[in-house]
């Protein structure tokens, strides 16, 4: 039976009002400001082991309705968080793996030619500059103002032009890529395909492919973050209505591939997303995964919603650092929290001693090149919160030294 609806103000008290669904991570004795990396994944997925290991080994050769049947429940499952369809989601164990099966169905032969951002994140920018050096033109605009990008990159597209790749929020900064409902119609009239790495907007942001005009766009994303479900839980959104022949072209992109020849010339594709589905994996993920879109749908936990509770976190952390009236050259906040994406990033020199320093306090946190990155999540109350920014105000305190008051 569903719980009682969860209010704001249930999981800004203290305790949190769901943080005892999560004993096993001990979210109520530690301040996790990494949820932008990875959020603590609820005691119910645990079950999801048990079954995977009793399917394993009770059905055997027997099991793969089971497996099929999990999938299919993970691709409803992110299918709803983005307002697709079950059969326009692929699966893939990484974003990784879903890059390269979208780069395969390229025409890069005929358009050699990539438009990304200079901070895209590794899975797709490392991938794009190993293409580079095999004589693809990789096109990098500048990632900040991010207010700009879409403005970049819309000027650069042409008859050249096989993609445009892009993230929804960059993964660095925390700025959110605005204007990307344009984009989509530019690169239909140049006959280029559009991808969009919406990882760090999933069940966080009011994000949907409707609302963003993404529904004829690749659209990636996955469980590790903001679903809680930890790795090996990745999907893309995949146009639908499109005849795509990826080359590289796993056994599940084809069914049934035990009756059916899997050699047959021209190679056979199933139809949808379908055919950018890779092949045997390690299904305990899916297990897991299911377990946590239950615990979801049971708490009432939905995109709208979190996206609620984490805007006010933002607010609350943005609010308390300004309080503390910080050096600007020591640590600043650039950005208002409308712009952001699901966690907030502070500019500073010493990101790297301030990440260390607040470890040390017990507060989670991670940096990335000048920027120190907190990620809240909705099993983190008010308290922890301005403990968090209190912590950092110690350890802003250590790096400028004693006052001299003489």
């Amino acid at each position: 039976m569903p719980s009682h609806p969860l209010s704001i103000s249930s999981l800004s008290q203290s305790p949190n009002a769901i943080a005892a669904d999560y004993r096993h991570a001990a979210v109520a004795a530690r301040i996790l400001l990494t949820g932008h990396l990875h959020q603590a994944v609820p005691d119910v997925a645990e079950r999801g082991y048990r079954e995977h290991w009793d399917c394993l080994n009770k059905y055997g050769e027997e099991r793969w309705q089971t497996l099929f049947d999990k999938a299919w429940r993970v691709r409803g499952g992110f299918a709803a968080m983005i307002e697709s369809a079950a059969a326009n989601i692929a699966l893939g164990a990484s974003v990784h793996d879903l890059v390269l099966r979208f780069l395969s169905a390229l025409p890069l032969a005929q358009r050699p030619r990539i438009i990304t951002a200079e901070g895209e994140h590794p899975s797709l920018l490392r991938q794009l500059m190993r293409l580079a050096e095999q004589g693809v033109e990789v096109v990098r605009v500048p990632s900040e103002p991010a207010a700009q990008i879409v403005e970049r990159v819309s000027g650069l597209i042409d008859d050249n032009t096989a993609a445009v790749c892009l993230s929804t929020v960059n993964f660095r900064s925390g700025c959110q890529t605005l204007e990307l409902d344009t984009l989509l119609p530019l690169c239909q009239a140049r006959g280029v395909e559009l991808f969009i790495d919406a990882y760090q907007s999933v069940n966080v942001l009011s994000f949907s492919i409707r609302d963003y005009n993404l529904e004829q766009a690749f659209v990636v994303g996955g469980g590790a973050k903001y679903c809680q479900m930890g790795n090996g839980n990745c999907f893309m959104h995949v146009p639908p209505g499109r005849d795509f022949r990826p080359l590289i072209a796993g056994w599940f992109g084809h069914f049934d591939a035990v009756a059916d020849d899997c050699a047959s010339a021209p190679i056979a594709y199933a139809d949808g997303a379908a055919r950018f589905d890779g092949s045997t994996y390690d299904a305990v993920s899916h297990f897991r995964a299911c377990h946590v879109f239950e615990y979801f749908e049971r708490r009432r936990l939905t995109p709208a919603f979190l996206h609620d509770v984490n805007q006010q976190q933002l607010q609350l952390l943005a609010k308390a650092f300004r309080a503390c009236d910080f050096p600007r050259a020591v640590i600043d906040l650039p950005v208002d929290v409308e712009y952001m994406g699901g966690f907030i990033a502070f500019a500073s020199p010493c990101a790297r001693q301030l990440c260390e320093q607040l470890r040390d306090r017990g507060v989670h946190t991670d940096y990335c090149g000048q920027w120190l990155r907190m990620g809240p999540a909705p099993y983190l109350c008010d308290e922890q919160l301005h403990d968090a920014v209190l912590a950092l105000q110690e350890a802003v305190g250590e790096i400028l030294g004693p006052v001299d008051t003489t």
